[in-house]
């Protein structure tokens, strides 16, 4: 058929963008969090990062992939990313209104 299938993931992650978070209700994945509101992970995803800040976690787990031989390179990337108008912190740009009937 001239199709190539190779194993391979897809990363669907439903609260950082409405279209992950369609997919994963389509499917009906469940909707997870593994960074707590302090900004540490959290089960189910912290395990042995469990309590560690986000951003210190990324570098763990750098350095254990390096470790175990399986990092191939680390590579910076430029993105946009969004920060909080309040807080300054990154964040997803969505909004609830908090009051009935009038337009965010």
């Amino acid at each position: 058929t001239g199709v190539s299938l190779s194993p391979g993931a897809v990363k669907v992650t439903p609260g950082h963008s409405p279209q992950d978070l369609a997919l994963a209700r389509a499917h009906g994945l469940p909707l997870l969090s593994v960074i707590g509101d302090d900004g540490t992970l959290c089960p189910p995803g912290g395990g042995w990062l469990q309590g560690v800040p986000r951003f210190e976690a990324r570098d763990r787990v750098v350095a254990a992939l390096a470790q175990k031989g399986l990092l191939r390179s680390v590579q910076d990337h430029a993105m946009t990313l969004p920060l909080c108008r309040y807080l300054g912190c990154p964040g997803v740009p969505w909004g609830v209104p908090s009051v009935p009937n009038v337009p965010p």
